[in-house]
């Protein structure tokens, strides 16, 4: 594509020795010693230094080859873009019923209702965004419910958003974190919480 670019893995805690791995390979290794989805994310983001920051889980479910296609979203103006597993091609088993049909169809739903957000996939781990818009959105979720908080933020401020449709496999390695009452609580707390006045947004200076 032309595009440079850097290499950044985020380890929060783990044990298989993919940090030391991913830092032999040349990628920029930063260390969140504090457990959590959110903290993750935005400690990897945070030390981005691109015009463009795509973001995905190492779990081997998402087609890194595919960031093209959020990298030429963002190019046409657009402040966020995600990449949408439920448009896409999804290899049968990769995601659990219940998420599939329940929990995202809910989740999309609500912030279609509440904030105006219309996407497919409101919790595609496979996402773009554009460095200054990122900056704006002063993300805090700690958990899994940050992928809400920044298309909830995004959309109350009026930041163009986008979608294309990805491929979705079977995880290859690890254990998933997420835990599916839990964290769709945690999803739905932060919506309902951010829609009565909790949240306010403000960019970074």
């Amino acid at each position: 594509m032309g595009v440079k670019g850097e290499v950044i893995v985020a380890d929060n805690g783990s044990k298989d020795g993919s940090p030391q791995v991913a830092s032999m390979m040349g990628a920029k290794v930063v260390i969140q010693p504090k457990r959590g989805y959110g903290n993750a994310c935005r400690a990897g983001m945070d030390a981005a230094k691109g015009k463009f920051i795509l973001i995905a889980d190492s779990d081997g479910t998402y087609d890194l080859e595919e960031i093209w296609k959020l990298v030429e979203i963002l190019k046409k103006g657009y402040d966020l873009v995600l990449g949408s597993r439920l448009r896409g091609q999804m290899e049968k088993g990769a995601m659990p019923p219940l998420h599939r049909y329940v929990g995202t169809p809910v989740l999309n739903v609500l912030m279609r209702l509440l904030f105006g957000v219309r996407v497919s996939d409101s919790q595609s781990g496979m996402r773009g965004i554009r460095r200054e818009a990122y900056r704006k959105l002063n993300l805090k979720a700690e958990g899994m419910e940050f992928a809400s908080e920044m298309l909830v933020k995004a959309a109350m401020i009026g930041m163009r958003i986008g979608e294309v449709p990805i491929s979705y496999r079977r995880r290859e390695s690890g254990e998933s974190k997420l835990r599916t009452f839990r964290d769709g609580w945690r999803h739905l707390r932060f919506i309902l919480h951010t829609k009565l006045g909790g949240t306010r947004c403000e960019g970074k200076s």
